[in-house]
């Protein structure tokens, strides 16, 4: 009798099934966000003015960074005011080192980069 069940039974079209799953370009999101933070290698510059950092053009543009940034380290952070300036790597950062002491760093130390 179950086999007569099963027989009778009728077999689900998997092209129905597979219709409600959305297909791989609909969930890929089209407008990426800019990335909300970076790992970037910090730099002694004395010319630097206290508070203030210097990032690349292209970092800026692709971090869409408006006026601040903020660098954290061992749990500490440090909001410092950007400029942008043409011809410095992506990955490298200049600031003053009374501010890097402040994070206790030390030059070409890896930091993290946040937009604020």
């Amino acid at each position: 009798m179950s086999q007569d069940n099963s027989q009778n039974e009728k077999k689900v079209d998997i092209k129905s099934l597979v219709s409600v799953i959305p297909p791989a370009s609909a969930l890929k999101n089209r407008e990426r966000e800019p990335p909300k933070e970076k790992r970037v290698k910090v730099r002694k510059k004395p010319e630097v003015n206290e508070g203030t950092i210097i990032i690349s053009n292209k970092l800026v543009s692709q971090m869409n960074i408006k006026n601040e940034v903020e660098i954290s380290v061992k749990g500490k952070r440090l909001r410092l005011k950007v400029i942008s300036q043409d011809g410095l790597q992506d990955i490298e950062v200049w600031a003053n080192p009374s501010d890097m002491l402040k994070l206790g760093l030390e030059d070409n130390s890896t930091v993290t980069l946040r937009v604020v």
